[in-house]
């Protein structure tokens, strides 16, 4: 059997965060699982003593690891000081080094803050460098009014994710927009390939029976509309503003109810929720693991997309849209939302609006009562057929192949 190449897989997460076992993980353990798979994996990753593993989570690591996974867990340092960010990047490059010593040459990163991490390990190194699922952070935070454009958190995140970007061989990012800017504006000679945010297609496959058992749970009927939102509240997402567009929409439809799963507080979106006159009994907080998720998902109509709009806005690539849409349901998303808002409307998957304002979320009512109001084996058929296509795992896997053999070639 030809000799495997070694690839570092460069996570500044843990490794069970979900947004890793829930998305990029998934391509990992489609090579675990191949005897034949060209390459074999040492991942790097940033551990939170808050967050040990569970027993089942090292009965997965030990399968892993039979199957050919090497691991190295460094310790995170929280805080957003540069000097805890200097911390990490040196245990990242120390750890990285004796790696190279060992004979690695190719190093992938998950996102663009893990991506110039990884690049401060390349460049000196001399490793070829795939950025995965790289997005501009400096832009979305600065977006989201997290980083103000002149502060040094923000100038520097920037001036890192153009220098990565243009020292990288390859580069996957979730949208054309990102494509665009690479190729056309910024001159890099990576390849590029476009992979939007992966999704479990299995995972997140309609039951009935356990839709039924949820809207049971939850004391609505079977027959109720539900809006579906699942995320934080704040930071880069909306807050009150899903709470006041929920109200309006309640005035069109007072059976109207809408389902949140959050690990924000219940006091925090109770008092949102209050702040904008809505009663507790016409929505549900509910919170849950990775593990179980998919059953909120069976009850929802129509999902909520709620990232402010903004000049970066479009490079993002969010991984609930491809949840929504393989479990069936349309999406209501502001315009300028990585490709989503496009296919919303080319597709006949979802909403648009221009803002969480209340003239679009008043605007918007007649084409969000049409989805509503669809046969709803029809609409999840419909929504799933082109979330596989778009988002499924079964889609995306050969392109992601197809850029870790792009990384090999040289």
């Amino acid at each position: 059997m030809p000799r495997k190449t070694p690839i570092i897989i460069f996570l500044y997460n843990r490794l069970f965060d979900p947004l890793i076992q829930g998305n990029f993980w998934l391509y990992i353990k489609n090579y675990l699982q191949d005897p034949v798979a060209p390459v074999r994996f040492h991942v790097v990753t940033f551990e939170d003593p808050r967050h040990p593993l569970t027993d089942a989570q090292k009965a997965l690591v030990a399968q892993w690891q039979k199957q050919g996974l090497e691991w190295t867990a460094l310790t995170w340092h929280p805080g957003m000081s540069l000097v805890r960010k200097f911390r990490d990047v040196l245990s990242g490059l120390v750890a990285v080094a004796w790696l190279r010593m060992k004979g690695y040459r190719h190093i992938a990163a998950l996102g663009s803050v893990a991506g110039s991490f990884a690049y401060f390990c390349a460049l000196p190194l001399r490793m070829r460098l795939f950025l995965y699922q790289y997005e501009p952070h400096s832009e979305v935070s600065r977006d989201a009014g997290a980083w103000d454009e002149k502060s040094l958190q923000f100038r520097l995140a920037r001036f890192f994710e153009r220098r990565s970007a243009e020292y990288a061989h390859v580069i996957a990012s979730g949208t054309r927009f990102m494509g665009e800017r690479l190729k056309q504006d910024w001159g890099v000679r990576a390849e590029f390939f476009r992979v939007p945010t992966v999704v479990n297609e299995d995972k997140f496959h309609y039951d009935a029976d356990v839709a039924a058992k949820m809207r049971a749970d939850l004391g609505l009927q079977p027959g109720q509309p539900v809006l579906f939102y699942t995320g934080k509240f704040g930071g880069l997402y909306y807050d009150i503003e899903i709470a006041r567009a929920f109200a309006w929409l309640r005035e069109y439809d007072p059976q109207l109810h809408l389902l949140i799963v959050t690990p924000n507080d219940d006091v925090f979106v109770h008092a949102l929720f209050a702040r904008a006159g809505v009663d507790k009994a016409h929505y549900s907080v509910c919170h849950s693991s990775y593990d179980e998720i998919e059953r909120f998902y069976f009850v929802g109509d129509l999902g909520l997309i709620t990232i402010p709009p903004g000049p970066g806005q479009k490079f993002r690539s969010s991984i609930k849209v491809g949840e929504y849409l393989c479990a069936g349901m349309p999406f209501l998303t502001p315009t300028g939302v990585s490709e989503d808002y496009l296919h919303a409307i080319e597709k006949g998957v979802g909403v648009v609006v221009e803002d969480f304002d209340e003239p679009s979320i008043r605007g918007a009512w007649p084409e969000i009562k049409r989805y509503l109001d669809m046969d709803r084996s029809a609409r999840r058929a419909h929504c799933r057929e082109f979330g596989i296509a778009y988002r499924g795992f079964s889609s995306l896997n050969p392109v992601f192949r197809a850029a870790i053999d792009a990384l090999r070639a040289k």
